[in-house]
C-alpha cells in the first residue's frame, strides 16, 4: 500500500486551551490540551531541566489548568524517566480514529502534526508572548508509524506503552475506536534521525500565508495542486498562484485529521520536511 501523509491537528487551539502555544527559543512548544482527571499533570512535564509546562504556561497567562492530555508524545525529555524501549507514541479514538482507520492508515505512513504558535521571549525571568509576532499555524512535529495498537480490541500491548492515556484510559473511550500509533525507530528516509521529533523553528514548517492575520489562511508548495478531495473539511478558499503555490483556507475546525494523501509528491514534501529540519529534546 502506498505510503499516506496525514496533516493532524493537535495541541492548543481557540477552543481547547484558548492561547496559542509558544515558539520559545526557536523551539515549537506544543502545549497538550488540558484533560482534568488524568492524572498526567503539567508541573511534571518538563520544557527544560530547570522549567515545567506549568511556569511557562502561568507566565503566558494560561492559569486554568492542571491536569493535561498529554498527545503526541514526542520528546523524551518531556517526562523525567522513560523505558529505555520508548518511542514517540500518537493515540486518536472516536470519529476522528474513524477517518484514520476508513482510509488505511498504518505502517510507514507520516503524520505530521501541527498546530497554533506565537512566538515569546523571556522577561526579567517571565515568559511573554511577543505582541508584534504573528499568530501562526505551523507544523510541530512528526511521527512514521511502525505498528497500530488497537486498543478497543484490547490486543497485548508493550509494556511501556501503558503510560499513555489511550491505554490507561482506555475505559474513557467505551465502545468508540480507540488506537495509538507506534513511532519507527528510526526514519526510513535516513537513519541517522528518529522515527519521530518534535521540529525547532523553521520557515518551511510555517503553514499560514505570510502576512496574514487570519492564521487559517494557508500557503501551501504546488504538490497540493489537484489535492481538493484529500482535505476532510469543507473548502473555503483554493487560489492556485501564477508561482504554483496554493492559497487555501478550509471552512470551521472539522476533524482532527485535516488531510490524508498517498500523492507521490505531498510524500516526497513530507519526507523532505523531516530530513531537513532540526529537531530538538
Amino acid at each position: 500500500m502506498a505510503r499516506k501523509v496525514i496533516l493532524s491537528r493537535k495541541g492548543f487551539d481557540g477552543t481547547t486551551g484558548g492561547k496559542p502555544s509558544p515558539i520559545i527559543d526557536d523551539k515549537f512548544v506544543s502545549l497538550p490540551i488540558p484533560r482534568a482527571d488524568s492524572g498526567d499533570y503539567y508541573k511534571k512535564f518538563r520544557y527544560s531541566p530547570t522549567e515545567n509546562y506549568l511556569k511557562v504556561m502561568k507566565d503566558l497567562g494560561i492559569n486554568l489548568y492542571s491536569e493535561a492530555h498529554l498527545d503526541p508524545d514526542l520528546k523524551r525529555t518531556t517526562l523525567k524517566e522513560r523505558d529505555k524501549k520508548w518511542r514517540g507514541l500518537f493515540g486518536q479514538a472516536g470519529i476522528s480514529q474513524g477517518t484514520l482507520h476508513n482510509r488505511g492508515v498504518g505502517k510507514d505512513d507520516i503524520f505530521l502534526f501541527f498546530g497554533w504558535f506565537k512566538e515569546a521571549r523571556k522577561l526579567n525571568g517571565t515568559w511573554k508572548y511577543r505582541a508584534d509576532a504573528p499568530d501562526i499555524h505551523a507544523i510541530f512535529g512528526y511521527l512514521e508509524v511502525d505498528r497500530v495498537l488497537d486498543i478497543k480490541a484490547r490486543n497485548p500491548v508493550p509494556s511501556w506503552t501503558k503510560y499513555h492515556p489511550h491505554i490507561k484510559g482506555r475505559r474513557e473511550y467505551g465502545t468508540q475506536r480507540n488506537s495509538v500509533y507506534m513511532a519507527t525507530p528510526l526514519f526510513s528516509k535516513d537513519s541517522n534521525k528518529q522515527g519521530w521529533g518534535s521540529f525547532e523553528y523553521n520557515k518551511q514548517l510555517v503553514l499560514t500565508k505570510d502576512g496574514e492575520k487570519n492564521r487559517s489562511m494557508w500557503m501551501l508548495p504546488p504538490c497540493f495542486q489537484g489535492e481538493q478531495n484529500s482535505f476532510t473539511h469543507a473548502i473555503k478558499t483554493w487560489n492556485v498562484m501564477p508561482n504554483g503555490w496554493i492559497e487555501m483556507q478550509t471552512n470551521g475546525r472539522g476533524d482532527q485529521e485535516v488531510f490524508i494523501s498517498s500523492n507521490p509528491q505531498v510524500v516526497e514534501w513530507a519526507e523532505q520536511l523531516i530530513t531537513s529540519c532540526s529537531i530538538y529534546e
